[in-house]
């Protein structure tokens, strides 16, 4: 059992804390300058728990990149929905509620939040940021595979084509029967 005094001692880190809470009672802007920017930008994150990136691709491409990520993190997903402002889907993974919405800004331009929720309260904001990343591997792993098929494509047809002759130079005369060579 404490006695009196070292209750006061133990308390008085908060108690220091409360009596400054009510000098600074509607005061927000300092106490965020007291916390720092990044105190606030994390807190921010530990608010919304959302991780949100844009990409200059356009929608259809980003979905593709999405559904790509949740098959690779064996994503179970319960609902896609077309929304007024973009798409949203609705997937689950062990105890977790995940939303991935993606919302076109222009033609090129798609921005992606995803939300994984635990319960009510509590977020889970590193597989939030961990799913962004996998929608951005398979970004570029499109892309790539998009530019070897150009590549190849271009080759083949590099290949099989017959060069054209230079405008003003005679075209080849070929004939119809074999050439016969002796032996010398």
């Amino acid at each position: 059992m404490l006695n009196s005094s070292a209750l006061l001692l133990k308390m008085f880190p908060v108690l220091a804390l409360l009596a400054c809470l009510v000098c600074l009672n509607g005061c927000a802007a300092l106490a965020v300058s007291l916390a720092g920017a990044g105190a606030s930008a994390g807190l921010s994150h530990q608010i919304t728990g959302t991780a949100a990136r844009t990409f200059s691709e356009p929608l259809e491409k980003v979905d593709s990149a999405a559904q790509i990520a949740a098959r690779k993190m064996q994503l179970v997903v319960d609902e896609v929905a077309t929304k007024a402002n973009g798409q949203q889907t609705l997937a689950r993974v062990g105890e977790l509620k995940i939303t991935i919405s993606l919302e076109p800004l222009t033609g090129n331009l798609t921005r992606v939040d995803v939300e994984a929720r635990k319960d009510f309260f509590r977020l889970d904001y590193a597989t939030a940021q961990e799913i962004v990343a996998q929608v951005e591997r398979s970004l570029y792993e499109m892309s790539v595979a998009e530019a070897e098929a150009s590549r190849r494509s271009a080759l083949n047809e590099a290949k099989y084509k017959t060069p054209a002759t230079p405008a003003g130079t005679p075209a080849r005369k070929t004939s119809t029967t074999p050439r016969r060579r002796d032996s010398i």
